[in-house]
């Protein structure tokens, strides 16, 4: 369990990889994979379909009573790339109704605002079929490249893999699900991606649809990716030419068929016309330096403990793990010191007087951590770096250091305890060209991963326990 979940309520038993129907594609290789259960979940563990399947069939049931009829909500959405929103402000030129500059215009200088009709009787009866709006004229698609799924939707309550319910296609079981996710896929759906590409002919006046004439026939199943993992196909909501003998290679869409790019030109820019960009001074790419983060107080080195040294504190990817999955199995743990550590150059090392393996502590005005230190020459001069997305529930003692402040937790954190989420105010633009938002595509990004960090050589406790875990022990730590 990680440490998110630590914060819950209510935390539901979900089953595991091996343990469950389900699919799986990455950004890193062009493949679907299939889970499939080499056994039962244990206990009361289920698949995460099948346990909002029971949420779900709670809700209507306890709506029946107390929430019977249908009510109206207002939705609020921004204004979505890759559709007209993008020409809502034209110009770049943003003014705020807030301030008086502009009436405030839904949909134009004004968030999105939508009625939604609710009927929460019928919950589960949504949650197990597949809608109907996918199939009305362009109800379906991603990027601004849509098309309809009714042909789709008539073969799949007709096939043995998926079935019919209340007149739809049959969400009722994970193995459903993936097989429908399957058929409208554009990327494992020849006949599909071919349908959408016509689409996109008619709208860019270019001949895309060859590019899978050849994979019409091409239709991956979910019984076929549990005997062997398919390639997905080329696809018009995306920029690659999939094809047998070529490597996955981004943008040859664009630049071999001249495919428009996903701005207002249709072309790669470097200029940057948006009012805020102007203003900030980042319409054109330009170098910056470096934010001193000493200066702008993430720690102050006049105050700092004896024997500290001030590094640049940088957190990449994790090593040994998939973000915090499989980090504190034994297998992982056993594969180098059993814990968090942190890396620091030798030569820094000594001016501290920080031996290998030696328990330190990296503190700043954000938190502290309390790890052991891998010397180790290849790290920069005055840089130490800690992988990312270790939790809290191994090898974690107390800090003297969190004593001698005051603090209500004695134990060291994670990599996170020292850092800050800043945000860059140019990744908070929209509502124009492609600067419109969508999830995971464009809007504010967090940079947690570099900031300013002091380190100093742990102070150890007196007696047998130099390193101090358990709470019986707490009154031992040093303050120091």
């Amino acid at each position: 369990m990680d440490s998110s979940a630590n914060y819950s309520d209510i935390v539901l038993p979900t089953a595991h990889w091996y343990e469950k129907y389900d699919l799986t594609c990455s950004d890193l290789h062009s493949f679907f994979h299939p889970f499939t259960p080499a056994h039962d979940a244990p206990w009361e563990a289920k698949h995460d379909w099948e346990a909002f399947k029971e949420i779900a069939a709670k809700v209507s049931e306890l709506a029946k009573k107390h929430m019977p009829d249908e009510f109206e909500d207002m939705v609020m959405q921004p204004l979505i790339t890759d559709c007209p929103d993008e020409m809502a402000q034209p110009m770049g030129e943003i003014y705020d109704w807030y301030n008086g500059e502009c009436e405030a215009i839904p949909g134009k200088t004004f968030p999105k605002i939508k009625i939604v009709t609710r009927d929460y009787t019928k919950i589960l009866d949504k949650y197990t079929t597949f809608g109907p709006n996918v199939c009305e004229p362009d109800g379906y698609g991603c990027k601004g490249i849509n098309g309809d799924l009714t042909e789709i939707c008539e073969a799949l309550k007709e096939s043995y893999l998926v079935g019919e319910k209340d007149g739809r296609p049959s969400l009722e079981k994970a193995e459903q699900v993936c097989e429908t996710i399957l058929r409208i896929s554009p990327e494992s759906d020849g006949e599909l991606s071919h349908q959408i590409f016509l689409g996109l002919e008619k709208r860019v006046g270019l001949p895309l649809a060859d590019l899978v004439e050849g994979d019409r026939e091409i239709h991956h199943h979910y019984p076929e990716l549990q005997s062997q993992p398919r390639r997905s196909l080329t696809s018009p909501h995306w920029s690659a030419i999939e094809c047998p003998g070529r490597t996955y290679a981004p943008w040859s869409m664009n630049v071999e068929r001249l495919k428009p790019w996903h701005t207002l030109t249709g072309r790669q820019e470097i200029y940057f016309d948006h009012r805020g960009y102007r203003e900030l001074g980042e319409s054109m790419p330009t170098y910056k330096p470096p934010v001193d983060m000493v200066k702008i107080g993430d720690c102050s080195p006049s105050t700092a403990e004896a024997n500290s040294k001030v590094f640049r504190f940088m957190t990449p990817h994790g090593k040994w793990s998939i973000h915090s999955m499989f980090w504190d199995t034994w297998q992982m743990l056993n594969l180098f010191r059993g814990g968090q550590v942190v890396w620091i150059n030798d030569e820094d090392a000594a001016e501290i007087d920080v031996k290998d393996n030696d328990w330190v502590e990296v503190y700043n005005e954000n938190g502290i951590c309390n790890v052991r230190a891998v010397l180790s020459g290849t790290i920069p001069r005055e840089s130490v770096i800690m992988y990312h997305s270790s939790e809290r529930h191994v090898g974690v003692p107390f800090s003297p250091l969190a004593r001698k402040r005051g603090m209500t937790d004695l134990r060291g954190g994670n990599n996170n305890a020292p850092t800050r989420v800043m945000m860059n105010p140019s990744c908070m633009m929209g509502g124009y060209a492609n600067w419109t938002y969508f999830l995971n595509y464009q809007g504010p990004s967090p940079s947690e991963r570099d900031c300013a960090v002091l380190i100093r050589k742990m102070p150890l406790a007196a007696g047998p326990k130099k390193v101090l875990y358990q709470d019986k022990d707490a009154h031992l730590v040093p303050n120091a």
